[in-house]
């Protein structure tokens, strides 16, 4: 409880109570008092909330800090999209000379005007709490300034349905390549991603049928 003095008689009186307990002078301070409680608790609230998602993603980082880390991290800028072409083909270089592994390229995306429902119409799949786009969509939002790189960290998975066996890399931030090398069993496969704000259960997309030599280009608009 806060306290304020009493202008009649000096002592403390809530900024709540409608007049002072000890002299009963009407209080002057009650509806900024109100102002005051009413800020302090949308100020709890956003503690709250800020410590929920803190922990979903010390969890998140939790249950995956045993995993691989990113081959490699791409640098990356809304000005030139060359980096893109350049890293789409790199990676398809090297999938071509290692097709006993499997290889994506990851760019992890966000609308500049935060709704993802109009991106839906353009997805060739979900993924967890990730729209997949086509590249030529991808480049086109980015282009266009409608599209943005996810500025958070990310968790980036993939199951093997027959298998039933999940390859799990560290958390990453911005465009990352991921490889496995015990791909060789794995005919189809399932993509997922995780951030601070995914449910516990996120789903996992829909099935791609691996082409062996091939760099899957992972586009996705991820949830906030």
């Amino acid at each position: 409880m806060i306290d304020t003095e009493c202008a009649n008689c000096g002592s403390g009186t809530p900024v709540l109570a409608k007049t002072c307990p000890y002299c009963g002078t009407p209080g002057g301070l009650r509806l900024a008092g109100i102002m005051v409680a009413g800020a302090l608790v949308l100020l709890l609230a956003a503690i709250v909330t800020a410590g929920v998602v803190v922990l979903r993603w010390y969890q998140l980082a939790a249950a995956t800090s045993t995993g691989a880390p990113a081959d490699e991290w791409i640098a990356s800028t809304t000005a030139d999209l060359s980096w893109l072409a350049t890293a789409m083909s790199g990676c398809d270089a090297e999938a071509k000379a290692d097709p006993n592994a499997l290889h994506f390229l990851v760019t992890p995306l966000v609308p500049v005007a935060g709704d993802s429902e109009p991106w839906r119409a353009k997805s060739i799949s979900d993924a967890g709490t990730g729209i997949l786009l086509r590249a030529n969509d991808t480049i086109e939002g980015l282009k266009s300034g409608a599209l943005r790189i996810y500025p958070a960290d990310y968790d980036f998975s993939v199951v093997d349905p027959d298998g039933e066996k999940v390859h799990k890399w560290r958390p990453s931030v911005g465009v990352a390549k991921f490889s496995t090398s015990d791909a060789g069993p794995i005919s189809t496969f399932k993509v997922q991603f995780r951030t601070a704000h995914s449910r516990s259960n996120a789903d996992w997309g829909g099935s791609f049928n691996r082409l062996v030599g091939s760099c899957y280009w992972v586009n996705a608009i991820l949830g906030q």
